[in-house]
């Protein structure tokens, strides 16, 4: 597997298709379960880079970020998704490094970029 460089998330830069992550082929029936927890922990990322972009609650939505960026690369990397736990790596990264007021967008820019990624895998 070619490593993909996801440090474009930081800086607005290009990150690589979400069509071509690629996914282990004896992964079976857990597909599903990891899609569907992905897509659930997503929405929660959405609503807490929403509510950290109207001010409100910073440090729990700071605290919720972080969790579950934490718990998608961690089920990233038992199911094999290694673009993933990369992508997530950096995400956390970019969410430390970046002005609070980048942080929003480049959390939603996560999400979207992962949601078309799971869309992609159980296509």
């Amino acid at each position: 597997m070619k490593t993909k460089d996801f440090s474009g998330i930081i800086n607005n830069g290009p990150l690589p298709s979400p069509q071509d992550v690629e996914v282990p082929c004896d992964i079976g029936d857990l597909l599903n379960d990891y899609v569907e927890s992905t897509e659930s922990m997503l929405a929660e990322l959405e609503q807490a880079a929403l509510a950290y972009e109207a001010d409100q609650g910073c440090e729990e939505n700071s605290a919720a970020v972080r969790r579950i960026l934490h718990k998608i690369k961690g089920e990233s990397s038992m199911v094999g998704i290694d673009q993933m736990c990369e992508l997530c790596h950096q995400a956390e990264f970019a969410f430390e490094e970046l002005p609070k007021h980048k942080r929003p967008d480049m959390l939603l820019r996560f999400k979207d970029w992962t949601w078309a990624a799971m869309h992609s895998m159980t296509d």
